[in-house]
């Protein structure tokens, strides 16, 4: 019985950690589907069979496992679909596989799905917190003693408060298990999301200007859409600090943070380059048309005001300089649009230049 129960928990720690790292790494970078969420519901229900074989003894002819916790870990991972598949493997397995169709098989096939209606009711879809994790798994372990007890007759008290004081620790370690992967996820893509943002504007930075870049020239080549490299200045901006002190030209850099993002879709990406520099990458936009998103921008940053945190106001213009891909060539189109917005400063500011093909 030892033997059974080190390895029931060796494999909830291996199947909850590998899966769950499976499931971060490629299941979450694609939107939830219902096949993601039976494929999830597959393999949790194929789990709960694998611990089917690890077994300890209870009464001459029924055995018991963590059978149900699978089930608990589809709910909350994957919703009713995987919670749904997952139970019907087990029970279905239960039934006609495991040593074969019997009463006892249905009593454990009946358990199981108990347990799925149980998880439905108390557990949600990726929220994990203890004041539901904890009475699903009692209500989980009262459901195998009742059936134990009044279904089964089996009499060994000791066999079965033993196994439900077993069933409940080895829930609580399956919670903080999940609790403590999750918590260790978001800390890693707060960390990826902090290596890739500006500080004060959340803008994204540099770093991640190259990365994108390299993607979006990848996507072009693939898909035959143009898309727009656009460099954009703040007129006179070290005016504003100079004479308001930088605690004025930081507001003044998050209001304008905030003229670029009403400005531009959702799929076109704003970068901070530095100090009042910007860049924004214009996604499936040719070169005519960034003169009317230019101009759009021109306009709604002069007509903006922006407020100074002593009281006040001030109004800005920016110049602006643009090269389109693939009319500009992959190794000259950070150079051309960097020129472009030379040239419109040159020209007297408050204006967008187009790279010259």
């Amino acid at each position: 019985m030892l033997h059974s129960l080190l390895s029931n928990f060796a494999l909830l720690t291996a199947f909850i950690y590998f899966g769950y790292m499976i499931q971060c790494r490629f299941l979450s970078k694609k939107q939830s589907t219902p096949w993601t969420r039976a494929f999830l519901g597959l393999m949790l229900g194929l789990f709960g069979v694998v611990l089917m074989y690890y077994t300890f003894p209870i009464g001459a002819q029924t055995v018991a496992d963590f059978r149900q916790l699978p089930v608990l870990i589809a709910v909350y991972a994957g919703g009713g679909i995987s919670g749904g598949i997952s139970a019907l493997i087990i029970a279905v397995y239960r039934l006609f596989f495991l040593h074969g169709f019997s009463f006892h098989s249905m009593a454990g096939a009946v358990n199981v799905l108990i347990t799925l209606v149980i998880a439905l009711f108390f557990l949600r879809a990726r929220k994990l917190s203890l004041k539901r994790w904890l009475p699903a798994l009692m209500l989980s372990a009262a459901n195998t003693m009742v059936l134990f007890l009044l279904v089964l007759n089996i009499s060994s008290w000791a066999a079965i408060v033993m196994y439900t004081l077993l069933f409940i620790v080895a829930g609580m370690f399956t919670y903080l298990m999940l609790q403590h992967l999750r918590e260790a996820d978001e800390s890693v893509k707060m960390m990826r999301e902090a290596a890739t943002r500006d500080f004060l504007t959340r803008l994204y930075n540099s770093r991640a200007f190259e990365a994108m870049m390299a993607q979006k020239i990848a996507s072009s080549n693939r898909n035959g859409a143009p898309f727009t490299l656009l460099f954009v200045d703040i007129d006179f901006f070290k005016q504003v600090n100079d004479s308001y002190g930088h605690s004025a030209g930081d507001a003044v850099l998050l209001q304008f943070a905030d003229v670029l993002r009403d400005t531009f879709r959702p799929g076109d990406h704003i970068f901070r380059k530095g100090g009042e520099e910007f860049v924004i990458l214009v996604d499936q936009c040719d070169a005519e048309q960034i003169e009317k998103i230019g101009e759009r921008l021109r306009q709604n940053v002069e007509a903006h005001p922006f407020f100074l945190p002593g009281g006040g106001e001030l109004r800005l213009t920016i110049s602006a300089g643009s090269a389109t891909y693939p009319n500009v060539r992959q190794e000259e189109l950070i150079d051309k649009a960097d020129q472009a917005l030379y040239e419109a400063k040159q020209a007297g500011r408050n204006r967008l230049c187009r790279a010259i093909y």
